[in-house]
């Protein structure tokens, strides 16, 4: 994963720094990063351009810094999840499944980060796309481990599965919200799944 160079030297550039990627990252997500300028960033930071271009060489780098600092957050929020069910595949499964549902109807969600950003920039040279790449194949790597844990019948296919339920309530979450919003059956349709694999098991 790329690590975005910055020229920090002091605290004070350092605070600066950090202000203008939670600022970013907030009008990113939030509006479209195509839709934000570097203007809008620093107006709404407070800060001087100049500051901007002392930590980040260009808009494609803070770009990047969004998409990292969102993708580390992001993974501590899912070992948080998972943790309290460490030795139980099962336990974990459902506990992952519950946390996307909650997160794609709550108000406000806007989707993830990594499709919005993907349609944005469909150019795979972008250097963002290293990092959403990397995102989603630690999210597909994941399940999988899970899956080969439960033991099922084809634990790759199973972890496809899983994967594309996830992306789906990703996706109709952007048309159907609500607490009412088909989002909320991801976790039926996951254990559903996991019985039709163990069953199969079963059966040989």
């Amino acid at each position: 994963m790329r690590t975005i160079t910055t020229t920090h030297r002091t605290n004070g550039s350092k605070t600066a720094s950090e202000k203008l990627l939670r600022v970013a990252s907030d009008l990113f997500y939030n509006k479209g990063i195509r839709a934000v300028g570097v203007e809008e960033i620093v107006a709404t930071a407070g800060v001087a351009k100049i500051s901007l271009y002392r930590s980040f060489r260009s808009k494609d780098d803070l770009i990047v810094a969004y998409l990292e600092s969102n993708n580390e957050a992001f993974w501590r929020e899912i070992d948080a999840v998972c943790s309290p069910h460490e030795g139980d595949p099962r336990a974990q499964l459902h506990a992952l499944m519950s946390y996307v549902a909650q997160r794609t109807t709550k108000p406000g969600y806007r989707g993830c980060p990594y499709i919005s950003y993907c349609g944005e920039f469909p150019d795979h040279s972008h250097p963002g796309h290293r990092v959403a790449e990397a995102n989603k194949r630690e999210w597909r790597g994941r399940l999988l481990r899970i899956t080969e844990r439960i033991g099922v019948r084809e634990p790759k296919r199973l972890a496809d599965g899983l994967m594309l339920l996830v992306e789906g309530a990703y996706a109709l979450s952007q048309a159907l919200t609500g607490a009412g919003a088909p989002g909320r059956a991801i976790v039926w349709a996951a254990d559903a799944l996991v019985e039709n694999q163990a069953a199969g098991r079963r059966r040989r």
